[in-house]
């Protein structure tokens, strides 16, 4: 075949893989369990909304960036727990509430909650927020409810143990002004488990 025929192929070839690409127009389309997170080990620490705008990406691949002894104990590492679909932040269009799991290779673990919009044609952190470990300040659940973000800590105050809480703390947040503000006063709650729930893609994690 000649040089140039063979080009204009190969040119077909590539341009129709491209056209069948599965093209992403919303936030739904995204795929977050091969996904480039902002990360950062100082996160590890007092529960609270953290600044991602200068912080390095970690890499997830089929849900998970974990180290491994080698003989199938898991060691420190990401794992994604779940994804949920909604308007957080009161602008009718779909977000994303993103949850990851970090371990630390002992029994301490901790969530991360990010929240991610849809724009310019790619997925837009919005914002980060670092669950503390366990019983103190621990995440219970994440949800949205009538357009704002409602989260669910473990109180410490009702510690059992590292483990668990008999009492969760609710907090609910509005998107205003770039960020996520606190409104109302705070409420309780008792949990139905001392898993977080609801139950990670993943599995239960004990």
């Amino acid at each position: 075949m000649p040089i140039i025929m063979r080009n204009f192929f190969l040119g077909a070839l590539l341009c129709a893989s491209v056209c069948h690409a599965p093209a992403q127009t919303d936030i739904q389309h995204i795929d977050f369990t091969n996904f480039s997170y902002p990360w950062f080990y100082s996160m590890v620490g007092k529960p609270g909304w953290f600044d991602m705008s200068h912080e390095k990406p970690i890499q997830l691949t089929n849900g998970r960036n974990l180290s491994d002894s080698g003989n199938g104990v898991t060691e420190e590492g990401l794992t994604l727990e779940e994804v949920q679909f909604s308007n957080v932040t009161g602008d009718g269009q779909t977000d994303a509430i993103v949850v990851l799991r970090y371990d630390t290779g002992g029994t301490m673990f901790s969530y991360y909650i990010y929240v991610y919009t849809f724009a310019d044609g790619k997925p837009k952190l919005l914002a980060c927020f670092h669950a503390g470990d366990r019983a103190y300040s621990g995440l219970y659940r994440v949800y949205e409810q009538n357009g704002r973000l409602v989260l669910e800590l473990y109180d410490p105050d009702k510690s059992t143990g590292d483990c668990c809480s008999t009492r969760f703390i609710r907090t609910r947040y509005m998107w205003r002004n770039g960020r996520f503000l606190a409104v109302g006063a705070e409420e309780f709650g008792k949990p139905k488990a001392t898993s977080r729930l609801p139950v990670s893609v993943f599995g239960n994690h004990q």
